[in-house]
């Protein structure tokens, strides 16, 4: 009985959450009776068989400038039930409209965009599109706009947005904007799964948790913009229909922006069988008998890493130096293993993730600009390891006046000119580059940069030789020494094996840059830590066992049996990821003095 009370209660208090998120959209004003189309400035997208009316379209446009947004969706005010929750779960609205550098989400209907972005972002077709193309443009558009909205498309009973779609899928069609219907699915199994389990155990209780279950849809849009046509029939049936859109969403036909990403994945599955058939083992080098750090031979092992990022096949030793602590990949990777473990992370199938995990950064990247700040107003700021310079973009609204350049080994850097976040993109070798680059900066900053590079005490006397006198360095690392990697071992995520290639102790790096004529201004650890530490490794365990039955890299080509065992993972991931979540809050004082990152400010000495 009282578990059945703890579950009615967390069922309230997500119900609540939800409708305080819908609560925030703001349905669209009515638009003057002139005008007509979108405008000059702006582009209207529409998914398959859904038509905006002008005056929908002149109320958006409206709306849309008055807020300076470079893309408003337009979300219809009776959207089906499920439809409405899977964006919900995965969107804060109010948090949305704050957000100018998250990518974009929307209700795959219709969404207004600036044509300029809509240019720039090389998007051609428009119209007639399926709603998951519709959400891969809408998640890529914000990148090009900045400010953004979701707003309700219903005004006065007037003007509705209208749709058709035959076979729709029962739930909102995430994957191209979260990444995350296995999640959906797995967390509206598990509730439902809560209350029949109930009925059979404690058949009064359970029955009672069964009503509520019913009801909670209509707490949700209660007092919110939206009403879903089927809220009535969705609160009656619940327990039936929950299991029929489990069973829509799993058996409905595929769209044209998922067999494009199947038909990418089956092409990348036969270069994997391929290179893996030949054997990782060749991918490692020669073993190193001396520390690349200090020279010494005093060489222990330290953990051994496996893939926690992708789940590539694979172990990598890491040792550590007796003499000064650092810690290295040994036998590092061949530039052939390295091409193989970074294909498809930053780029490829993996490009949507990671710029989703790089949009989420905002506030580390607004600290490391503030640190900076409140030492020197730099004219000119060149980031090394700057990717697509997600970094760059956040930083120019700190300091508004500094031109921010990126450099990058990869082709990324060249895309981050193109939206505008780079003033200059370099893409090579920063080494290679320093002739062009020597005295062009007083910032140069390498965030999470030196532990993937081959020899990081070349890549600092590139960095001093490349500063002004009185120019200043910004490195941000993550620390080998800190307490959670002692705990965690190999499932520390920072090892981030097979990427990183040395791991180096703050002080080591102290003495490094005093020796190269650098002196240390500043250095901040709490301020550096980088998220849980348990809950991150407990989620690159759940990923290594099997979220993504679709992986091209997996052994097998996946079937009824590995995607049977995605799900019983996400089942299995529930406690694991609370007992992390605990752990991580039990362990707040710990983080806050041994965080698992530090930053180093230093200036290069006048003399």
């Amino acid at each position: 009985m009282a578990f059945i009370a703890v579950v009615a209660v967390c069922m309230a208090v997500n119900a609540w959450r939800l409708r305080t998120r819908l609560c925030a959209l703001r349905p669209l004003s009515p638009a003057a009776p002139e005008g007509g189309a979108a405008g000059p400035d702006y582009v209207l997208l529409t998914a398959r068989h859904v038509r905006v009316p002008e005056e929908v379209v002149r109320a958006a446009v409206r709306h849309a400038r008055a807020g300076g947004l470079g893309l408003l969706d337009l979300l219809p005010r009776d959207l089906p039930v499920d439809e409405v929750l899977d964006l919900v779960r995965h969107t804060d609205f109010a948090a949305y409209r704050r957000d100018a550098f998250g990518m974009g989400r929307g209700a795959c209907h219709a969404v207004l965009a600036s044509r300029e972005a809509v240019a720039a972002a090389g998007i051609g077709q428009v119209t007639d599109l399926d709603p998951d193309e519709l959400g891969a443009a809408t998640a890529r558009l914000k990148l090009y706009t900045g400010a953004a909205d979701i707003v309700v498309a219903g005004i006065g009973g007037r003007g509705q947005l209208r749709y058709r779609r035959a076979r729709m899928r029962a739930l909102a069609l995430v994957i191209p904007q979260t990444l995350a219907l296995p999640q959906t699915l797995a967390a509206m199994v598990a509730g439902h799964l809560l209350v029949v389990g109930s009925v059979v155990l404690a058949p009064v209780p359970g029955l009672l948790l069964a009503l509520w279950y019913c009801l909670l849809p209509c707490l949700v849009f209660a007092g919110s913009p939206v009403r879903p046509r089927n809220l009535l029939r969705v609160c009656l049936l619940r327990p039936l229909h929950v299991p029929v859109s489990f069973v829509r969403t799993l058996t409905a036909p595929r769209t044209r922006w998922e067999r494009g990403l199947l038909a990418r994945r089956e092409e990348a599955r036969a270069w994997y069988r391929a290179e893996i058939d030949r054997g990782v083992g060749r991918f490692a080098g020669a073993r190193a008998d001396t520390c690349p750090w200090c020279g010494s031979t005093a060489l222990g092992g330290h953990v051994v890493a496996r893939d926690i990022l992708q789940g590539k096949p694979g172990r990598f030793p890491l040792e550590r130096c007796d003499d000064c602590g650092h810690v290295f990949q040994n036998p590092r990777l061949t530039p052939e293993g390295l091409a193989f473990y970074y294909k498809d992370v930053y780029d490829g199938l993996g490009d949507v993730l990671a710029e989703r995990i790089l949009c989420s950064n905002t506030s580390w990247y607004l600290a490391r600009a503030a640190m900076v700040g409140r030492v020197t107003r730099p004219r000119a700021w060149l980031d090394v390891g700057t990717g697509k310079g997600h970094f760059c973009r956040a930083a120019r609204t700190v300091l508004p006046e500094t031109r921010f350049d990126g450099l990058d080994f990869g082709s990324a850097v060249e895309e981050g000119g193109r939206r505008g976040w780079v003033g200059r993109a370099y893409r090579g070798e920063f080494r290679m580059l320093l002739p062009e680059l020597a005295g062009r900066y007083d910032v140069i900053s390498m965030h999470h940069y030196l532990e993937h590079t081959p020899d990081p005490l070349a890549e600092l006397d590139a960095a001093a030789k490349a500063l002004p006198p009185g120019g200043h360095l910004l490195i941000e690392l993550p620390d080998p020494e800190s307490w959670f990697a002692r705990v965690l071992r190999g499932h520390w995520v920072p090892w981030l094996a097979p990427q990183h290639l040395h791991m180096i102790p703050l002080a080591n790096l102290r003495t490094a840059l005093e020796q190269r004529g650098l002196e240390v201004l500043a250095e901040e650890r709490r301020e550096a830590h980088q998220g849980p530490d348990f809950a991150a490794a407990a989620a690159a365990v759940v990923n290594r066992l099997g979220l993504d039955a679709d992986r091209p890299w997996w052994p097998r080509v996946p079937g009824p049996r590995e995607y049977a065992g995605v799900l019983a993972t996400l089942v299995l991931a529930a406690p694991l990821m609370g007992a992390a979540v605990l752990l991580d809050l039990l362990t707040t004082p710990i983080a806050r003095n041994n965080s698992n990152a530090y930053r180093v400010l230093a200036r290069k000495n006048l003399g």
